[in-house]
């Protein structure tokens, strides 16, 4: 029997170093990897919270823009000098502030159909404007009516003399409508229609009757007893001719503005590119301890600024 080779412990060696080598050689990669997916986590949380830092900084710069668009709004509703006074007609004005470019528009809420208040004929007229349709706008305006009866508990057409005035306090129950969006919340009435018709409608007005110089004309055009010829004149029309087409229409018109008017302001930052929009219903004169009162603002809650680029 020959005998068996003698085993060769060198090659034998030389595999277990070749295999602790590649065991070794595992681990640092692993480790390596490891330390990768740290170091991208960190930057990804660093950055996340650099970006966080400079979101927040943003809204804060717009937040103040808009107030400051409401302050300048106030001062010359306020102003006693009427080549500096605002009239309350939805005319936009435009200026630098800040570093940043404010666009405000100013709308008397005497301009506008107001839903506690305002006639009932008026209403149906409005909402025809936007139905084309006389049956739809009845049945559109018997809602508003019936939610006014059932908040005043009085019959139809004595329920505006329990409404109080802009800007009064109120317990909720004794108004129907809080603002214009409960419109939209109530049955019966479509989101559509809202949408189109919300533009022309307040709960701020003084008693529920319309200022024409300040009124848009989709809300004029709503008025009973006035045509378009009508409306025409009130673009151009002096004091007189004016008094003339208000006793036409003298139980839906007024000469009074104020005291409550709804302010948009729109705030873009062009260094950043960020813009933001609100509006706010402010009463003018109202409180003997502020120049102005701000009774609500839409919307309620803060937005992020809007990238414009």
């Amino acid at each position: 029997m020959a005998p068996s080779e003698p085993h060769d412990l060198s090659d034998n060696g030389a595999h277990s170093r070749q295999h602790e080598q590649g065991f070794v050689m595992l681990v640092v990669l692993w480790v390596l990897t490891s330390a990768v997916i740290l170091v991208a986590s960190f930057n990804a949380a660093v950055r996340g919270g650099t970006t966080s830092a400079v979101s927040e900084i943003g809204l804060s710069k717009s937040e103040a823009l808009l107030d400051a668009g409401v302050e300048i709004a106030a001062a010359h509703l306020m102003d006693q000098d009427e080549k500096h006074q605002w009239t309350g007609n939805g005319t936009p004005h435009e200026l630098s502030f800040g570093g940043a470019e404010i666009a405000i528009r100013v709308r008397d809420a005497n301009g506008l159909v107001d839903l506690n208040k305002s006639d009932e004929k008026l209403l149906r007229s409005l909402f025809q404007a936007f139905t084309g349709s006389a049956p739809k706008a009845a049945r559109y305006t018997d809602i508003v009516m019936k939610a006014r009866e059932a908040a005043s508990g009085s019959p139809r057409g004595k329920e505006a003399d329990n409404v109080p005035n802009a800007g009064e306090t109120s317990l909720a129950g004794q108004i129907a409508f809080i603002d214009v969006w409960q419109l939209a919340r109530t049955q019966g009435i479509p989101r559509e229609l809202f949408d189109q018709v919300a533009p022309y409608l307040t709960v701020y007005s003084r008693d529920g009757t319309i200022n024409p110089v300040a009124a848009p004309a989709r809300v004029l055009e709503a008025v009973p007893n006035l045509n378009r010829a009508d409306i025409e004149r009130l673009k151009y029309a002096d004091k007189s001719a004016l008094s003339d087409l208000m006793q036409k229409a003298q139980s839906y018109l007024t000469d009074e503005s104020g005291p409550a008017y709804m302010v948009t302001v729109s705030a873009h930052r062009p260094i950043d590119h960020y813009s933001m929009t609100r509006t706010f219903a402010i009463l003018i004169d109202g409180d003997p301890s502020a120049p102005y009162r701000l009774l609500t603002k839409w919307p309620l809650e803060s937005l992020p600024a809007e990238k414009t680029q």
